[in-house]
């Protein structure tokens, strides 16, 4: 699809689609048509854009996993006699995925006349790939120096392998602080929100039930930092703003963790993202089951 069709496709879509949960959430709800209008039209347009940025960072990397076969593949054909156009060609397997049709595109630029180089570089126009970026950029430069291409590719295939395997060992090596971040998002702040949630509903329920201390004749007319609980002050913590305020911390917390984990396991952000829906699921049904299980338990002191 053409580049402007769709960003114009997306605006329009969200625009009108914006409108709509607009209305209704004002009609229904009462809520600001203003407010709900801004969420949802960012909404509909950051989610999209996230859609498409993870689909083509996984085949990038993808590009980046087969890139060392790819080489090898094509510097083979080379040095069977093929010509560099027909070598790209026949190197556009199926099981290369999006990098089949950039290395057939490659040699069709070549045999209607482009450079080599040019075409060469073209093909990471279409994949998103640093080391795929690169790779190319040292082909391109050896070709300009008149260099044998096809010693060039394997060598490149070679250096691929082993920094593919220097990631792998890397990632074996940093698994435990991965399992540290999951751990604690998932596991140890619902418990401790849902222990500390638990207490303050108990201490609350505990204190309404306790007559009001006049505080008038004692000296000084206050009982320091326990005046509130003990007057009934309404400045005294809700309960449900708590269970509130634990839900909102738990889901940037899975949301941080998430991008902890992006950054670990491939370096960029973004690629954690893919992690927030499951861990805050997971997250808020262990918050729950924690409140559950210490209302069953201890349910008599509420």
């Amino acid at each position: 699809m053409n580049v402007n069709k769709f960003v114009g496709f997306l605006f329009l879509y969200g625009f009108f689609l914006a409108i709509g949960i607009s209305a209704n959430a004002f009609v229904f709800f009462q809520f600001n048509p203003a407010i709900a209008f801004l969420l949802s039209f960012s909404g509909f347009v950051g989610i999209a854009y996230i859609l498409m940025k993870l689909n083509s960072e996984s085949k990038g990397k993808f590009v980046e996993s087969i890139l060392p076969d790819a080489l090898r593949l094509v510097a083979s054909n080379m040095r069977s006699g093929l010509t560099t156009e027909r070598a790209l060609f026949v190197a556009g397997r199926s099981e290369f995925g999006p990098l089949q049709f950039e290395l057939k595109n490659a040699s069709k630029r070549i045999a209607s006349g482009e450079r080599t180089e040019n075409a060469l570089r073209m093909i990471s126009i279409g994949i998103s790939s640093k080391i795929l970026d690169k790779t190319l950029w040292l082909i391109s430069q050896g070709i300009r120096s008149g260099g044998q291409i096809a010693d060039l590719l394997f060598q490149l295939s070679d250096d691929l392998k082993e920094q593919i395997a220097l990631e792998d060992e890397i990632k074996s090596n940093i698994s435990i602080y991965v399992l540290l971040i999951l751990f604690s998002a998932v596991m140890g702040a619902p418990m401790l929100f849902g222990v500390s949630s638990f207490i303050v509903q108990v201490l609350s329920n505990q204190i309404a039930s306790v007559p009001a201390i006049d505080t008038s004749n004692m000296q000084g007319g206050s009982l320091g930092p326990i005046s509130g609980f003990a007057s009934k002050d309404a400045a005294t913590l809700d309960p449900e703003f708590i269970v509130m305020f634990s839900i909102v911390m738990l889901v940037f917390t899975t949301l941080f963790s998430s991008l902890t984990i992006g950054v670990i396991n491939s370096g960029k952000e973004i690629n954690g993202l893919k992690y927030v829906i499951p861990l805050t699921i997971v997250a808020l049904i262990v918050f729950f089951t924690a409140r559950v299980l210490l209302t069953s338990f201890f349910g008599n002191l509420i």
